[in-house]
């Protein structure tokens, strides 16, 4: 019944594989909710008023930051 119910709320709210480098070299890969213009930020110190987006990181259970130009690949799934 619990798969069930996470397949029902997955289709209504579908989540993304993110693999991504930090600042420090480190690749990872995280699950998050669907990315959202709404959550674009950017970055005054390199003059761009765009550089990534937040999104709800499954992984830690909390919004997190990703920039686009750290982002690996991004699939919905």
């Amino acid at each position: 019944m619990k798969k069930l119910l996470t397949k029902i709320v997955r289709l209504f709210n579908p989540v993304y594989s993110l693999v991504y480098t930090d600042a420090r070299g480190l690749t990872q890969m995280y699950t998050i909710n669907k990315p959202k213009h709404a959550n674009e930020f950017g970055n005054a110190k390199e003059g761009r008023e765009v550089v990534g987006f937040r999104a709800h990181c499954f992984n830690r259970n909390a919004v997190r930051s990703f920039r686009y130009d750290r982002i690996v690949s991004l699939n919905k799934g």
